[in-house]
């Protein structure tokens, strides 16, 4: 009798510590879940953040990860709609599924920019229906987007719902705060960018943009594109192409070589290692790589 009574206060002590296990698609998503849930939560990527999110395959070890997860935490707005979906069937945990208590897209809480008007189809390209979902890059968008995570966490451990709201009151002033420091040191120079993942971060700084060298989104330029691109930067005074190194690098070295403007390659979410190891760092990084 004792020894079923300590194993049952034994069970009862692990399970009151036990942290809420949050899988993250990026390393972005992850650091906000971070920030939010402190010591509360246990998280992991299944993402490095130098890969395509668009593009990725239902592997076992993703499926294993959200399998044992409490809360599966993603970009949304359709970003990771063509991998994570299969993922999260695929492993066949009830609480992450869509709908479910466990289940968080950051998007939810952002207003985002780009909504599409009109009909959307593929002739158009990867068009994100609900809007451009590459926010990211965007200090005071990831704030925005940290309520969705509060809201979550608060579901799946309801005690510690004030502790996690403020913790993200806390986030919310650290971007805030970013943005300022960032915005005190950016140089606004007009700029262009190789697919519209940029296009926050241009748009919070106030930087003027050319717009994109793809012509359709997700789909590579013709050569024609390339070309009246090229003369349309250079007319315009376009100073820097930004660029990640997923982009075809024929296609950007042809655009450099007719318009003489350097493309930069840089990563457009937080790395798992590098100088962009969390959101202050990619931040300075794209400071540092503005001409």
């Amino acid at each position: 009798m004792k020894s079923l009574l300590l194993t049952f206060c034994l069970f009862l002590s692990v399970n009151a510590f036990a942290k809420i296990k949050v899988v993250a698609t990026l390393p972005d998503v992850a650091e906000v879940v971070k920030a939010v849930g402190g010591d509360e939560v246990e998280v992991s990527t299944l993402l490095s953040g130098s890969e395509d999110p668009h593009y990725s395959d239902a592997r076992p070890d993703y499926i294993l990860k959200v399998r044992k997860a409490d809360v599966v935490c993603a970009v949304g707005l359709d970003l990771e709609i063509g991998w994570l979906p299969k993922v999260v069937d695929k492993s066949g945990n009830a609480k992450v599924q869509p709908g479910g208590t466990g289940f968080c897209e950051l998007g939810r809480s952002v207003k985002p920019l780009e909504i599409p008007v009109g009909v959307v189809d593929r002739s158009l390209g990867d068009v994100h229906p609900h809007g451009n979902p590459h926010f990211g890059l965007d200090p005071l968008k990831l704030a925005e987007s940290g309520a969705e995570v509060v809201k979550v966490l608060s579901a799946t451990e309801p005690a510690k719902a004030d502790y996690f709201q403020k913790n993200y009151d806390t986030f919310r002033k650290q971007m805030n705060d970013l943005h300022a420091a960032i915005e005190k040191k950016i140089k606004k120079v007009k700029m262009m960018e190789y697919h519209k993942e940029f296009t926050y971060f241009f748009a919070t700084y106030g930087i003027s943009s050319a717009g994109s060298l793809e012509e359709k989104p997700g789909m590579p330029p013709s050569a024609a594109r390339i070309a009246q691109a090229a003369q349309a930067a250079k007319a315009a005074g376009v100073k820097v192409l930004f660029a990640t190194a997923s982009a075809p690098h024929a296609t950007l070295e042809r655009f450099r070589e007719l318009s003489g403007i350097p493309v930069v390659t840089v990563p457009s979410y937080v790395q798992t290692s590098g100088d962009a190891k969390t959101i202050e760092g990619l931040q300075n990084l794209l400071v540092k790589s503005i001409p």
